[in-house]
């Protein structure tokens, strides 16, 4: 071991997101990236991984005993920075604010003043941090002014330091994912979609960012609409790779968008069946308008790869809200991806959004109407969710939601509540619904369908088999009853909700159990 690596240490942390259970548990590839250059270059890396281990003021004493030069948090909007503003304080507690701690990931990127407005909050890493941390460790190791380093935040007595902006980096110069650094273990997972597997691994990206103009999406801000690909040859090493060193059976790719370039894309197919692995597979952000306009024997291609599951953004039923969204797609092009995926006998699961701005029952009616239309055409359709619409700085439908009344939360802290309905009876994220009545109206749509449609899925991935068997035949007549009640629309009076919140908040929001 050298004698950079028994001096020097970076910690890294990722905090729990209040919804982690069984394979909703993916590996922290944000901390994987930053922390492999970071590796390389000779340092002593440590991450530690909430969801699936307790971070207790102990085990953070034992990590921060050997003088780290930084501690690195990473976090998105919602319940997740609770946890990331806990783990802080006990940091800067035990270090007497000794450690400069470092804060990155999509909440951090799009409010970087905001963050560092907060007291644990010392240096903010806007947008892609895979160079940007290696530069600000060798910065501190050798004394140098962080000020060099591009596309960070940071105090400098009263004032606030904003460095030049960092280029999108290329992504064919990835490092491989230094999967050392977790226990793989406690990320692979019997899956919610692929059934009949049990070793199946979210093993990360082959592309970066999307070039579409979805106005409720993030990546405008963070990736600025570019999509950055992988060559075929690299995507193959990481899948099969991976595959074969895990012994996984199933992976899940979560590009924003995979399809993009269908060549690319068949491409890859191709290399998976020629590697003569045995997988099944699915991936994140499917487009139906690139997917309806691939030729069946490209579909077919893709099957035969071991294409299980395609993730569909349907968002809405209504042609004017999907409109509204610039989405860019049209309700018969869901339809007919789904009666595609059926043909081929690919599963696809559907996510949906209600309560955008201007958004009408009527409209949301005709969400309904699609998702359950989707169900009788083809039985094994899936839903996600019907997510409540969330506004987030920097993206098109935040303007749109601010000239219908909406208020920034005035500090971080405050975007712990954003991400769900129970903290919106007064209207603070959907204030275009003008009554507490219909607000609730609007939670109960998106819990129904969590626990009408997801429920099953997701419970049926829990590792424990005690456990597993326990939520499974708990769940049954409760998604049943759900699924009944959203599709005949019964969701203006559902009381029994109120005790589904409750649970939600004691047992996931600020728990510090773990369901594995």
């Amino acid at each position: 071991m050298s004698s950079k690596e028994e001096k020097t240490q970076v910690l890294l942390l990722y905090p729990k997101t209040g919804m982690d259970f069984g394979s909703t548990v993916a590996p922290p590839h944000a901390l994987l990236a930053v922390a492999a250059p970071i590796l390389k270059a000779g340092y002593k890396v440590r991450i530690l991984d909430q969801r699936v281990e307790p971070i207790t003021e102990e085990i953070l004493k034992k990590e921060l005993s050997g003088e780290p030069i930084c501690v690195g948090i990473s976090t998105m909007v919602g319940s997740q920075i609770y946890f990331a503003l806990s783990l802080a304080e006990t940091v800067r507690r035990i270090t007497n604010g000794k450690v400069p701690i470092v804060w990155g990931g999509c909440q951090p990127s799009v409010v970087p003043e905001q963050t560092l407005e907060n007291e644990n909050v010392d240096y903010v890493v806007i947008g892609e941090g895979d160079r940007t941390l290696l530069e600000m460790v060798r910065a501190w190791e050798h004394k140098q002014p962080l000020a060099e380093v591009a596309g960070i935040m940071f105090k400098n007595g009263r004032e606030i330091v904003r460095t030049p902006p960092r280029s999108l980096l290329d992504v064919e110069e990835l490092l491989p994912v230094p999967w050392e650094l977790v226990n793989i273990e406690s990320y692979i997972h019997r899956d919610m979609y692929i059934s009949d597997r049990r070793r199946v691994l979210d093993i990360g990206q082959t592309s970066r960012g999307c070039p579409f103009k979805c106005g409720f999406c993030s990546s405008a801000t963070i990736r600025q609409r570019k999509w950055r690909a992988m060559s075929v040859d690299k995507s193959l090493n990481l899948i099969v790779d991976t595959v074969k060193r895990f012994k996984l059976d199933g992976f899940w790719l979560r590009d924003d968008e995979f399809y993009i370039n269908r060549k690319r894309a068949n491409a890859i197919f191709k290399g998976i069946i020629d590697a003569k692995i045995d997988v099944r597979f699915y991936t994140s952000g499917t487009r139906c308008d690139v997917f309806t306009q691939a030729g069946e024997e490209e579909i077919a291609l893709m099957k035969r790869a071991g294409a299980h599951t395609l993730k569909f953004g349907a968002e809405s039923g209504s042609q004017r809200i999907l409109n509204l969204m610039q989405k860019g797609i049209t309700v018969e092009q869901t339809i007919e991806s789904n009666l595609r995926c059926k043909r081929h006998g690919i599963i696809p699961v559907f996510a949906f959004i209600v309560g955008y701005p201007t958004e009408t029952f009527e409209d949301m009616n005709k969400t309904i109407d699609v998702l359950y239309q989707l169900k009788r055409d083809n039985s094994q359709a899936k839903f996600e969710t019907i997510a409540i619409f969330t506004p987030l700085p920097g993206t098109p439908s935040w303007n749109l939601a601010v000239e219908h009344g909406l208020v920034s939360p005035e500090s971080f802290s405050d975007w712990i509540h954003w991400l769900f309905d129970d903290y919106d009876l007064e209207g603070a994220k959907m204030p275009w619904f003008k009554t507490r009545k219909e607000r609730m109206w609007v939670g109960n749509i998106s819990y129904m369908s969590v626990l009408g449609n997801s429920l099953q899925h997701v419970v049926g991935s829990v590792g424990n088999p005690a456990l597993r068997c326990l939520f499974k035949a708990a769940s049954k007549p409760l998604s049943a009853y759900y699924r009944t009640m959203l599709s005949n629309k019964k969701y203006r009076f559902m009381p029994d909700l109120t005790f589904v919140r409750y649970l939600r908040n004691k047992i996931f929001y600020k728990s510090d159990y773990t369901f594995k």
